[in-house]
């Protein structure tokens, strides 16, 4: 049975517990910080899973470091986050108590804080009362009158999502503490004008998510947007608006980051020659392959997969200093 492993981050064994998903499997490491407020590092393999909640007066912020996630609430509320994204989400025993995540790329890498808003409040009134966080204050500014938002999480939260990111593992407690209450002190003053604020609907995304597929299957450009455009008798502008409002790119761009993102997977996995790769990306030669790669990635697609093959080992070693 394809299942998540939900485990402690320190001296928890690896069935504490689990949640049944569509494929694959993968763990989320909780990292238990403060009363009120525990740190997940999620690094799983699967194309989506259901998710239950029952707390109230609770808080959510997602991180999306690598891949792909779009969580549907209900028929009118749903987050799409690529890398680089945040969502924030209300739980108060009314909203969100049901959702199914998808995760189109077949993995995904983040960070989730789940927070007790009465408990967490109460603990930094009593141990760093100058840092204390109005959690009502941070709700009002990010959440205006909705129970959830996603957007772009900016270069100063971004620094420290990526920061809790790539310290979890190690838990220095002391240090992951300040770095959570910088976030909330971020979350709480960022100015609303940074916010932009794109909601759409169940049917919207839907739709947008037909379009992606319909696109990176077919592989026909422009004859196949203005063929599906028209099979919805909506204009090809209309769709390119709504598919940039539900993706936060325009068409073409999110399905050249897409090709890439899958290629850099394949890349990882070692299974593949570097030429198929390129050819599964879309692109009819190595060298033009290897040009929008280094563009994307910082490097050659040899040395990212050299590089991915050697970090398991430097981790190894890491831990075992």
């Amino acid at each position: 049975m394809a299942e998540i492993q939900i485990i402690e981050g320190f001296g928890g064994g690896p069935d504490c517990r689990v949640m049944p998903c569509k494929d694959g499997g993968g763990r989320i490491t909780c990292y238990p910080l403060f009363s009120g407020v525990t740190a997940m590092l999620v690094q799983i393999e699967t194309h989506g899973f259901l998710e239950r909640r029952a707390q109230r007066d609770g808080l959510e912020i997602n991180f999306c470091v690598n891949g792909r996630f779009e969580s549907e609430f209900s028929p009118r509320d749903c987050v799409v986050l690529k890398p680089g994204d945040m969502s924030v989400s209300c739980f108060d025993g009314r909203h969100g108590l049901q959702s199914e995540s998808s995760f189109p790329l077949g993995y995904y890498e983040g960070v989730c804080i789940d927070v007790d808003c009465a408990a967490a409040a109460r603990w930094m009134r009593e141990n760093v009362a100058p840092l204390s966080t109005d959690f009502a204050a941070l709700r009002a500014n990010l959440l205006g009158g909705h129970w959830y938002m996603a957007e772009g999480a900016g270069p100063r939260c971004e620094h420290v999502f990526r920061e809790l990111f790539e310290n979890l593992a190690y838990f220095d407690q002391t240090y992951l503490c300040i770095k959570t209450l910088e976030l909330f002190r971020l979350l709480c003053t960022i100015p609303r004008s940074e916010l932009s604020r794109h909601y759409c609907s169940a049917g919207q995304l839907r739709l947008a998510r037909h379009l992606r597929d319909h696109l990176l299957t077919g592989r026909n450009g422009y004859d196949a947007l203005a063929s599906l455009a028209a099979e919805h008798q909506i204009s090809v502008t209309y769709l390119q608006k709504l598919f940039r409002r539900v993706y936060g790119t325009p068409v073409y761009h999110y399905l050249k980051e897409y090709r890439l993102e899958q290629a850099a997977v394949q890349l990882a996995n070692g299974r593949k020659r570097i030429v198929e790769i390129a050819l599964d990306a879309g692109y009819d030669s190595a060298s033009k392959f290897s040009e929008a790669f280094k563009k994307r990635y910082g490097m050659t697609p040899s040395a990212y997969r050299a590089a991915a093959k050697a970090a398991p080992k430097r981790n190894k070693e890491t831990k075992m200093e």
